[in-house]
């Protein structure tokens, strides 16, 4: 019983390392002067969120326009080191729907707290 107890421990503890290499992932971010970059890189892709740092930065779309450009900015850099990007990066990484939410909060800047955008991009690295 004893032998059975310990080839089941080691087995389920070998299972539960590689899931958790599997599930590696890198966790950066980066502050603008409205907003906060969250930044996750896994195995073959990059998540991306962005949030108003304050109740005041959320009053107005400059807090979109500020994680786009930390969001673009970041993508470049990746391209640049050999990152090929499943669809095309273009300046508005968050999208038309990001304007839209920023907008909205305008009008009622007390949901703030619940505001953020996020977008993935799934890549593959350029052979060389």
């Amino acid at each position: 019983m004893k032998l059975i107890s310990a080839v089941l421990a080691l087995t389920l503890g070998g299972m539960m390392s590689m899931l958790a290499e599997a599930d590696i992932q890198e966790t950066q971010s980066a502050q603008g002067d409205l907003v906060e970059l969250s930044i996750t890189l896994n195995e073959d892709s990059i998540g991306l969120s962005c949030l108003p740092r304050t109740e005041a930065a959320s009053v107005t779309a400059d807090w979109v326009v500020e994680c786009n450009s930390l969001a673009y900015s970041y993508l470049s850099a990746k391209s640049a080191q050999g990152m090929m990007f499943m669809r095309q990066i273009n300046k508005k990484p968050f999208g038309m729907a990001a304007d839209f939410i920023a907008t909205n909060l305008m009008q009622n800047p007390a949901g703030f707290k619940a505001a953020h955008i996020s977008q993935e991009f799934e890549f593959t690295t350029k052979k060389t």
